[in-house]
């Protein structure tokens, strides 16, 4: 069989490729709000503080009125009576503080996603507010990345595009309070009460958030400043190499002569007797170190 009847490959390298492309796998992204981790949390251990101090003092009180008439008169009953009465306690408080840290946590939380459903509305209707303050990262559209942050970045998570702004706060602080009084029955004096109170301190939780954002900015600018600085200024400085001896000196002198009570001196014997001696030196140290002497070379 002769070489030109070799069987060759149906597909060729200079032919395009034709298969059909790899379609993408498109992801779910859900961005959590940096508040919605933060201030739920803390709100729910100020609750369980608040709940185990009111729960564990009225079960005590509770357990001394029900047995007040009765007493215990021997060493026996009295180390039961203190025995029931710290079982007592301990459950109502941990009872009480499990129930205002998740009623706590649980209004924080809604207030957190009420603030930020907020301002996430304001910028669709009116616009973001694109400023070089902005803080607050949007939400992608795929999974989001660590490698896509700036590195050392502490910006704050959140739904809205631009700056938190105190109205957010205080839109949804007035909401809540109109919840609450609402779901308590509250009268008319108490529920107007109760949303300028939640209005207050929304608006004051929005804006201990943009003053955190305004240091966070500055901080982050003095640190990209210093780095700049450090990287500008790493160049080594170039090393001063010293005379050779007999060799011309970098500014020329002119000779004088010898006046009366000089000595004539070589530039050799200068440069000798400008260094001190090995015995100096070991007398210089040894000096005290409160002596003047001891610094200016004397």
């Amino acid at each position: 069989m002769s070489l030109s009847s070799t069987p060759t490959s149906s597909l060729s390298h200079d032919e395009p490729d034709t298969a059909a492309p790899v379609p993408a796998r498109r992801t779910i992204a859900l961005t959590v709000p940096t508040s919605l981790l933060v201030l739920p949390a803390s709100a729910a251990i100020v609750g369980m503080i608040i709940g185990m101090s009111r729960g564990g003092s009225r079960a005590r009180l509770r357990f001394l009125a029900e047995n007040a008439h009765r007493p215990p008169t021997t060493v026996q009953g009295w180390y039961f009576y203190t025995k029931t009465r710290n079982y007592r306690v301990f459950f109502a408080a941990a009872r009480t503080g499990a129930r205002y840290a998740l009623g706590l946590g649980g209004a924080t939380a809604a207030y957190v996603l009420l603030d930020e459903s907020v301002g996430w509305t304001r910028e669709q209707v009116f616009g973001a507010a694109q400023s070089s303050a902005s803080t607050s990262i949007p939400a992608p559209p795929a999974v989001p990345d660590a490698t896509d942050a700036e590195p050392g970045s502490s910006r704050r998570i959140g739904w809205r595009e631009g700056p938190v702004r105190w109205e957010d706060g205080a839109i949804a602080g007035g909401v809540m309070g109109a919840v609450v009084g609402t779901a308590y029955r509250l009268p008319r004096p108490l529920f107007f009460r109760a949303v300028l109170i939640g209005s207050i301190m929304g608006g004051a939780t929005s804006g201990l958030q943009i003053a955190q954002d305004h240091v966070r900015k500055l901080k982050e600018k003095d640190e990209r400043v210093s780095v700049s600085g450090e990287s500008g200024g790493s160049g080594l400085a170039q090393p001063v190499s010293a005379p050779v001896m007999g060799s011309a000196p970098e500014h020329p002198t002119v000779d004088r002569p010898v006046q009366a009570g000089e000595t004539a001196m070589s530039p050799v014997q200068g440069a000798s007797r400008a260094l001190p001696t090995a015995a100096e030196s070991d007398r210089l140290r040894r000096r005290a170190w409160w002596d003047p002497r001891r610094w200016v070379g004397m």
